[in-house]
């Protein structure tokens, strides 16, 4: 795998694996990501994140509270611009467009402008589109900010994931970890801050001030390498066909976090009788079973483990946390069912994030970029899916489907190739 060694300067080079040609069969490049998803790696050194690297982090954490901020404040959006529901519902449904389009346009922006731009190029963007958002007059405008936050968010998420990957290893898997904990944090911090500026200064728009605020100073203080150190391979580089193993794995992962997201709080009211609001309240559990291995993943747990056997733990967590929410009429087993899904669920996308880069040392950028195509199309389609399940056979017939989808996953484990 590659590595990233610092020279006397400080300066971080990649220094390319020591492999077989380049050009291999798809069959020689399975047997290459399946030794990345069989075997502990223990050889990549554990460092603390450098200065560039919470750079990266932040740059995420903003991005995770303008996507939960946007999402709080489209009723405010629907009373303001006296939207319908359906009207007010288009706008999550532009982000998803947005970053669908992020994901197919990542490598030709990347050659047009280099990878040491596009971090101020989204930034710009997601500035901009902000601004749409905070002064739109009608509907088509604050649809064309949504799907501008999803375009920006998509590449500069893509940029992120891109420059963490270099690490290499556990490495990598800890990094992508950690900077997902640090943006779930910043996305829980968006609807305080919204209901904040709402009840205090009757403003909701204020609270979108801050990551404006935030991209300002990050693109002032962030560290521009030399093109040379920041090159990324040409992006006509296919994959290697054991990318498709990382890639489902990705879709299936995306799918079951997003349809306990939008479905759990569903599901335990329609299961235990509870309130709307008690029932919000205890989905909360999920999001902290998922901060609390994120967190711990972010560590160093599991460092020494291979990628596969902890994707098999968290697969197994998702289906015994969904099945107990699914049996249980009592709030307090129902609560520990949220929790251990989330803390089940934490590792799929980090982890599954790490093996997709590792499958693909010379197209490090595209697969990134397909990687967001993954996720953007189980955001956008997963939980449309499972409440259209859920209007045909109420939502206690559709929740299994949740268990259905780990099961898959699991079974795309089961005949990924094993190393040889």
């Amino acid at each position: 795998m590659a590595r990233l060694q610092e020279n006397r300067q400080g300066h971080r080079q990649e220094v390319q694996p020591l492999s077989t040609s380049g050009r291999g069969s798809d069959e020689a490049a399975t047997g290459e990501v399946a030794a990345v998803a069989a075997r502990p790696e223990t050889d990549a050194a554990v460092r603390l994140p450098t200065r560039s690297t919470w750079i990266l982090f932040c740059y995420l954490a903003i991005w995770g509270y303008v996507l939960y901020g946007l999402g709080n404040a489209v009723p405010y959006l629907r009373a303001d611009l006296r939207l319908t529901d359906f009207e007010a519902g288009l706008h999550s449904s532009a982000v998803a467009i947005g970053v669908l389009a992020a994901a197919l346009s990542a490598s030709r922006l990347n050659r047009w402008i280099g990878s040491r731009w596009l971090p101020d190029l989204a930034a710009a963007d997601l500035i901009f589109a902000i601004g749409l958002v905070i002064l739109a007059p009608s509907l088509p405008v604050s649809l064309a900010g949504a799907l501008l936050i999803g375009f920006g968010g998509g590449t500069l998420g893509i940029d992120v994931n891109y420059r963490l990957g270099r690490a290499g290893g556990p490495e990598t898997r800890k990094l992508l970890a950690q900077g997902n904990a640090v943006a779930m944090i910043a996305a829980a911090s968006a609807p305080v801050a919204i209901g904040l500026a709402t009840s205090g200064l009757h403003a909701w728009r204020v609270a979108l001030l801050v990551p404006i605020a935030g991209y300002l100073a990050l693109t002032a203080v962030r560290t521009r390498e030399p093109a040379a150190q920041t090159s990324v391979r040409s992006p006509t580089t296919p994959l290697p066909g054991a990318y498709r193993f990382a890639w489902l794995l990705l879709l299936l992962g995306v799918s079951i976090e997003f349809s306990f997201v939008y479905w759990s709080s569903t599901i335990i009211a329609s299961r235990t009788g509870v309130s709307s609001a008690e029932s919000t309240l205890l989905a909360s559990l999920f999001v902290a079973g998922m901060f609390v291995g994120r967190a711990a993943i972010g560590r160093g747990l599991g460092a020494n483990r291979a990628p596969r056997r902890l994707l098999a733990v968290g697969l197994c967590g998702a289906i015994a946390g969904a099945s107990l929410m699914w049996v249980s009429t009592m709030p307090a087993l129902s609560a520990i069912g949220l929790f251990v899904g989330g803390l089940g669920t934490a590792g799929l996308w980090p982890v599954g994030l790490s093996v997709a880069l590792q499958t693909s040392p010379n197209a490090r950028l595209k697969a990134a970029a397909w990687a967001t195509v993954a996720s953007g199309f189980a955001t956008l389609l997963a939980p449309s899916a499972l409440g259209l399940a859920a209007d045909i056979v109420g939502v206690a017939g559709a929740w299994p489907i949740v268990m259905c989808l780990a099961a898959a996953a699991l079974l795309v484990l089961a005949v990924t190739p094993r190393a040889r």
